[in-house]
């Protein structure tokens, strides 16, 4: 068995850690293959079928974990001026991101013959209703442009890059009571606020994410994971001790019970099998509604994230020469690339939706479908395709 510090050198490359590159990988497999929204023997596993999480809050905790390692090594080196300044032009560069994008598909949306349905529209998983996101026939271009300024429009499935953009443009208030030594402060202000918000509600403007990702609710899982990355020695340490395999045994315990409940499901999303019941149908979306709703990031949906990483994270640690081997190659470049990623599959989908592929109800061609997008967005990273034009 390695040492502690050579199993620590092993993570590291170029100042990275690769366990979070790693997970992040996971994560925008699931985003990519989601946003597909196709029935395959990938998709099957990860519409609420496991758990009760989705990749939207993997993607924000990782995020602020990355942020608070990354900035705090800026700021103990450069100053809080300099490294603020750099988070604030990070979260200029996010938004002008978001711009373009809401832009590329206006202007998308007016070419002849294509189909822009799976970009501009929100359907419920039911099928029924939806939602178009867009500003409707006819409205004044100084309409349009202010909706697109203030991110009131834009596709679903980049809606969360907007919730990010606000969350970096605070960072540096977060990051400068971190450096003085205020974590407790910020951990208790931050529940505050998220405990206050299940009960109120409060969106802070009319900006297209604030519906599916209020920030005052998820500004939690940002700001601990800020958090956790200024102390990320003592809590990786901690986490993957192997003295401490009870942490990994309660974890794993957490998540069976989750499946479990996720499998009372009684209309689950791209699961091909009757689910079991130990819940009747009204018990089972109580349930759902008071402890996991997503749009309110219910507590039970934060538990369940909090067992689901910590397990990984003191898995791969504890077997990381496998891991790396088997899935490093796939899973770190797509890490280490998310934003690229992220803007990428959003025209991933749009290219789908309009191949003549047959309905896309066969579930080996989704699969295909599936199988062929990630294969080519990690092409790209690899051989970093436009990486001097679209941001990282």
């Amino acid at each position: 068995m390695l040492t502690s510090p050579a199993i620590e050198q092993s993570f590291l490359h170029h100042g990275r850690d690769l366990r979070l590159d790693f997970l992040r990988g996971i994560v925008m497999l699931v985003v990519v293959s989601v946003h597909l929204e196709y029935f395959s023997l990938i998709s099957m596993f990860l519409w609420e079928t496991l758990g009760l999480f989705s990749s939207a809050e993997g993607f924000v905790t990782l995020s602020g974990v990355v942020l608070g390692i990354v900035y705090k090594k800026r700021l103990l080196k450069e100053g809080f001026k300099a490294a603020a300044i750099k988070l604030w032009r990070r979260a200029g560069r996010l938004y002008l991101v978001n711009v373009a994008m809401i832009v590329s598909i206006l202007l998308l949306e007016r070419v002849p013959h294509l189909n822009t349905f799976a970009i501009t529209h929100w359907v419920h998983i039911s099928g029924n209703p939806s939602y178009y996101l867009f500003p409707q026939a006819g409205s004044s271009l100084t309409s349009i442009i202010k909706k697109t300024l203030l991110l009131e429009i834009g596709p679903h499935q980049f809606q969360i890059i907007g919730l990010y953009t606000e969350l970096i443009s605070i960072s540096p208030l977060i990051l400068y009571a971190l450096f003085k030594q205020k974590s407790a402060w910020v951990l208790a202000i931050s529940w505050i606020i998220y405990l206050a918000n299940i009960w109120l509600g409060i969106r802070l403007s009319g900006a297209k994410f604030e519906y599916g990702f209020p920030s005052l609710s998820w500004q939690l899982l940002f700001f601990n994971g800020m958090i956790i990355g200024f102390h990320h020695q003592k809590v990786f340490n901690y986490v993957s001790d192997p003295s401490r395999k009870w942490l990994t045994y309660l974890t794993g315990t957490l998540l069976l019970g989750f499946m479990l409940l996720a499998l009372n499901n009684p209309a689950p999303f791209f699961w091909p099998w009757d689910t079991v019941f130990y819940h009747d149908k009204e018990s089972y979306y109580n349930i759902y509604n008071t402890w996991f709703s997503k749009e309110r990031l219910g507590f039970g949906r934060i538990v369940n994230n909090a067992a689901l990483y910590i397990f990984l994270f003191a898995l791969i640690s504890r077997h990381w020469g496998s891991c790396y081997k088997l899935f490093g190659w796939l899973l770190i470049p797509i890490g280490q690339a998310s934003l690229y990623v992220f803007i990428w599959h959003v025209y991933f989908v749009l290219l789908f939706s309009n191949t003549p592929l047959p309905g896309y109800n066969n579930i080996w061609i989704n699969t295909g479908i599936h199988l062929a997008s990630i294969a080519l967005i990690w092409l790209m990273v690899k051989k970093r395709f436009l990486f001097k034009l679209v941001p990282r």
